[in-house]
């Protein structure tokens, strides 16, 4: 009885009706005062609500020497439930449409410990429908599971890395410098061109921090990184080494060149 009366608060009735209307279906033809003593409410609280039951056709009422009161045959009151669902729904799709709305806002979400940036990040890549791009130096098999799911749906991603891998999946493809390194310290993710995550171990708080969204320029500019990675460490094998050396007139003389010069040369 409990499950029942949860079920139609749930969908259309208030707990007191739910109680009457359930009340009456187990026991046919009571008067109001006999409702009010089973249920437990005082006759002057629910007289309106059976008043408002009867006239919206959930309670049938027989006259006589005495008031009646009756519950709707269940499948009739499906039937009208269905009826009125259906009404709602088209007058709430017509009153939203005449709703100005406003410009979808994106924001940045923060993200701190490593468990949930990697739960985040598994989220992303189960989410994903098209194509994923990942930059990071974190062991892969963290995401094995996502990458089965991925490949059964006929989704690639692709995988730069500085940290050596013998990583291999059919539908994962690695770009590595396969350097060797002690810690794991990035990670960047894009889904389908829609979401990014640029996460990293901060040393100085001792934990992982995230950055999270759908924000536009973000995307794009991630996805851009990720690519121009992949074309460099391309280009390094092909000419088999480092690209400055090969063309030292590339260098603009930065100080982010020159250590981006150091990594290129391992």
């Amino acid at each position: 009885m409990n499950d029942t009366i949860e079920l139609l608060k749930s969908v259309y009735f208030t707990e007191n009706e739910s109680m009457i209307y359930v009340f009456l279906l187990e026991n046919p033809g009571q008067t109001v005062y006999e409702i009010s003593k089973n249920i437990r409410l005082s006759r002057s609280s629910i007289y309106g609500i059976i008043d408002k039951m009867h006239q919206e056709g959930v309670l049938l009422l027989e006259s006589g020497n005495k008031e009646l009161y009756y519950s709707q045959d269940p499948n009739e009151l499906l039937s009208m439930l269905e009826f009125k669902h259906q009404e709602h729904m088209q007058q709430l799709r017509k009153q939203l449409n005449q709703i100005k709305v406003q410009p979808l806002k994106t924001p940045y979400f923060n993200m701190n410990g490593f468990d949930a940036i990697i739960g985040k990040a598994r989220t992303l890549l189960y989410e994903s429908r098209q194509e994923v791009y990942m930059n990071t130096d974190l062991k892969l098999e963290l995401f094995e599971d996502a990458f089965d799911f991925l490949n059964r749906k006929g989704v690639d991603v692709h995988v730069f890395s500085f940290a050596k891998t013998n990583y291999s999946k059919p539908n994962v493809f690695i770009y590595s410098h396969q350097n060797e390194q002690n810690e794991s310290n990035r990670l960047m993710l894009v889904s389908d061109l829609k979401s990014v995550l640029v996460a990293n171990y901060d040393p100085f708080r001792g934990e992982w921090q995230a950055t999270t969204t759908q924000n536009h320029l973000m995307v794009s500019i991630v996805s851009e990184h990720i690519h121009h990675d992949i074309y460099l460490i391309k280009l390094k094998q092909k000419i088999n080494k480092s690209l400055f050396e090969t063309y030292p007139d590339l260098a603009i003389h930065t100080k982010a060149e020159k250590l981006g010069k150091e990594i290129l040369k391992k």
